[in-house]
């Protein structure tokens, strides 16, 4: 139940993931966030677009079975402002214009597909208000389900955002759907790094000390290396590579129970794994710390700061 005690605002995002739906009701109270609920529920819809690029009418019914439930959860707490932002599975499905009235019909907001720029933006941003104002550049990486985004800053400033449209899905589609393998993973790591051969160029810089992992993908795969990768101390990019051969190699993903019985979701950690080494490999990253903060953090800070002197997000009809 809401504290109705408290004096800071509350606000909601929404994010319509190509993995899953979220729900923060957070506070953003001096560069701190605050939450009061959050919510996830699995819907798949990257893995629901069907050979003809739309989505399928099943992974719809879950879609907006969830958002009618999310909407309920808005109720409760009444926040301040909402923002609904769709990521990577809506950005391509062929029908996306045709399903959204029925999406906003279903939670009760406005729904923006953002693009992949404005994603690593408010990536960034949520990164950002968890570290601090310190000046130092950051690197910030977004190993998403149906795509990837790199930002890079000082401080709060956000100075480059670039998005490639390859998630972790879609990796582990491509290479694992017979199995994880070690020479299908040498593919799918190649592969990575092809898309990624000029990021250091990009950046202009072709090492970095540091650089902080935003993604429910990096910090899953964190939680199944358990020792090798310590989620207590940032893990360097020979802990990274040591993680590959527990998982791949030696199997460590076959003898976790939870992917043994999901093995789609296997090949799309494996497809995950490979696409943040390849990241650790062309940016010369020493060490990748895992942050609690991403996607919705940046959506609540974002809406915190814009409605300190403006209108909010409204409810739509």
């Amino acid at each position: 139940m809401p504290d109705s005690t408290s004096t800071t605002p509350l606000y909601g995002a929404v994010e319509l993931g190509s993995d899953s739906f979220r729900l923060h009701v957070a506070g953003w109270d001096h560069g701190a966030l605050t939450l009061a609920a959050t919510l996830d529920e699995p819907i798949r819809l990257g893995a629901g677009i069907g050979a003809d690029g739309c989505l399928e009418r099943e992974t719809m019914r879950r879609a907006l079975a969830c958002l009618r439930r999310f909407k309920l959860a808005l109720a409760l707490y009444e926040p301040r402002a909402v923002r609904v932002v769709a990521t990577a599975a809506l950005r391509v499905a062929c029908n996306t214009p045709a399903l959204l009235p029925a999406l906003e019909a279903a939670i009760g907001y406005p729904v923006e597909v953002i693009g992949g720029e404005e994603e690593g933006r408010l990536v960034y941003l949520g990164v950002a208000g968890v570290l601090g104002a310190a000046p130092e550049r950051r690197l910030v990486l977004d190993v998403g389900s149906g795509s990837t985004e790199i930002a890079v800053g000082r401080g709060d400033t956000v100075d480059l955002v670039q998005s490639f449209g390859v998630g972790a899905l879609r990796q582990g589609l491509t290479f694992f759907r017979d199995g994880i393998a070690p020479g299908a993973f040498d593919a799918a790591l190649a592969s990575s790094r092809c898309r990624f051969a000029e990021l250091g160029h990009l950046t202009g810089q072709q090492a970095w000390p540091r650089a902080y992992g935003a993604s429910g993908t990096v910090r899953a795969l964190f939680e199944l290396g358990g020792a090798v990768v310590p989620e207590a101390r940032p893990a360097s990019a020979d802990d990274l590579h040591r993680l590959r051969r527990v998982l791949v190699e030696e199997g460590g993903f076959a003898r976790s129970a939870t992917l043994a019985r999901q093995p789609a979701r296997a090949a799309q950690m494996a497809g995950g794994l490979a696409l943040l080494l390849a990241l650790v490999d062309e940016l010369g990253i020493g060490e990748l710390v895992p942050v609690q903060a991403g996607l919705r953090a940046g959506v609540i800070r974002a809406l915190s700061e814009r409605t300190q002197g403006g209108a909010p997000y409204r409810e739509i009809a």
